[in-house]
């Protein structure tokens, strides 16, 4: 069974993670560098769903409850 991060883009809120800098704490906390910012402010895009192991770093990385893991 697969297990993978998603993203909720209407809870996610860069500025209110970080307002200084806009970087995302989970992006910052996942170990397999699948989480990425384009750029300062934007929110993160998962990189590859078949890659993700669903460990959910990300997940309590989160100030916002914007990710969770999805099974299926």
């Amino acid at each position: 069974m697969e297990k993978w991060a998603r993203i909720d883009f209407d809870l996610c809120d860069p500025i209110r993670c970080d307002g200084k800098k806009g970087r995302c704490p989970a992006v910052r906390r996942c170990t397999h560098k699948l989480l990425e910012q384009e750029s300062p402010y934007e929110p993160p895009m998962l990189l590859s769903k078949r890659m993700c192991v669903g460990c959910g770093d990300c997940v309590t990385a989160c100030p916002c409850g914007a990710i969770v893991i999805s099974i299926g």
